[in-house]
């Protein structure tokens, strides 16, 4: 099983609500910690934190 890096998983679990984060947010996330936004959310699957807002409106 793959496993989260633990500054990926603070964050996230500090910006997510009720097991959901932005889009936005969690780009944001990405680019604070320097890393590709799809290691973000892949975390995010992961974590079972689901995206929402999406930017492009895939998961609305």
């Amino acid at each position: 099983m793959e496993e989260v890096a633990q500054e990926v998983r603070d964050e996230l679990l500090k910006a997510a609500t009720d097991g959901f984060i932005d889009c936005g947010k969690a780009i944001a996330i990405a680019r604070k910690l320097n890393i590709d936004p799809r290691v973000v959310g892949k975390a995010c699957d992961l974590l079972h934190i689901r995206v929402r807002s999406c930017s492009l409106g895939l998961f609305d």
